[in-house]
This record gives C-alpha cells, structure tokens and sequence, in this order.
C-alpha cells in the first residue's frame, strides 16, 4: 500500500497500569508495567483515553479495509483462472469481466489503484483508506484528545467505507455464487493439463 501521509502504527497507550507477558520455550513470565504521561503537560489520562480509544477505531477499521481489498484481489486473481481455463466460454468469460469490475469499483473506492511509487499521490487522489489512515497522524501527533472535527472526520469516512463493504458484501453473497453456478453449469474443468510432450 502507497499511503500519502497515513500513519499506520499502532496507537500510543494511554497512561496506566499494565502487564508484560513473555513466553518462549514453553514458559510464561508476566511483569507489571506502569505507563506515565509526561508530567510537564497538562494533558489528563482522559484525554489520553479518548486518544486511544479513537486511534484503536482508526487502526481498526483501516485493518478491515485492508482486508477488504486483499479480498477483492484474490476474487478477482480467481475469476482470471477461471476465465483462462474456460478458454472459449463466452458466457464465463463476460461475467468474470462484469464480475471483475464490481469488485474494481469498490477497490478503487477504497484504494489509489494507480500509485505505483511514493510520489503518486501528488498526481492521483488519495481515496479512503489514505484518508481514514491519514486522520491517525493527527489524531496521534499530539498530546491532547482528538477534536470534535477527527471525530466528524472519523464517522464521515468510516461511513463511507462502510458503504464500500457493503457494496462488496453484496457482490460477495449474491454475484459470486452466481458465477459459481454459471462454471458449474458450464462444467468448466477445475484442473486443465497440458497434453504430455513427445519424446
């Protein structure tokens, strides 16, 4: 993933009492940990609360975003195959493509398909994820809680991520079955080898 300015480390803990667990060669050694916030600042633990608590959502539903465009291209590497071994089968062949590019809408909601370096960004825009990812940098960059706007910011974002996952919900629980169901009644061969070379 090529994220322009999005921050994908995990969030800072809160201050607090904690415990550290190590376990290696089958034995388990556990110590408590106390995190302080620097007393020089006059943010509260609450503050720091609502500071996690926010970025654990952020990394969260960056995660499943993630997930979600893994999913679409492995679908969509599948229909490939598919298509390939039906060589010939118009039917298979135009509804993996239409298939196909379902699942590329919602990618292409979700994700800058086009960035191929670090710079790209500076020509295509950043979609969803950069944006959900990009709020995690101002969210974390300081010692305070988040505002009331990387709230606004955080539900309007994941809102329309949300709707993304359900457009690929429904391509999953209705679409695909139905390709499925196209290959099978067109008893495509699921193993295609070449014929064996003459000696």
């Amino acid at each position: 993933m090529i994220l322009w300015g999005g921050v994908t480390r995990g969030p800072v803990l809160a201050p607090g009492a904690y415990q550290v667990r190590l376990t290696a060669g089958g034995q388990s050694l556990t110590q408590p940990l106390e995190v302080r916030k620097d007393p020089r600042l006059a943010t509260t633990d609450d503050d720091y609360r609502k500071q996690y608590d926010l970025l654990v959502r952020i990394r969260d539903k960056v995660t499943e975003t993630h997930d979600a465009i893994t999913r679409i291209r492995e679908t969509r590497d599948q229909l490939k195959g598919v298509a390939e071994r039906a060589k010939g089968n118009k039917a298979i062949a135009d509804a993996a493509d239409a298939l196909g590019k379902k699942l590329t809408v919602v990618e292409e909601e979700l994700y800058q398909t086009k960035n191929q370096s670090s710079q790209d960004p500076l020509n295509f825009p950043i979609r969803l994820n950069n944006k959900l990812a990009a709020l995690a940098g101002v969210v974390g960059g300081g010692d305070a809680a988040p505002t009331d706007q990387s709230y606004a910011v955080y539900d309007d974002v994941a809102g329309r991520i949300d709707t993304q996952l359900a457009r690929l919900r429904e391509v999953v629980e209705t679409d695909v079955p139905a390709f499925n169901a196209l290959v099978r009644a067109q008893n495509v061969p699921a193993v295609v080898l070449s014929p064996p070379k003459e000696k």
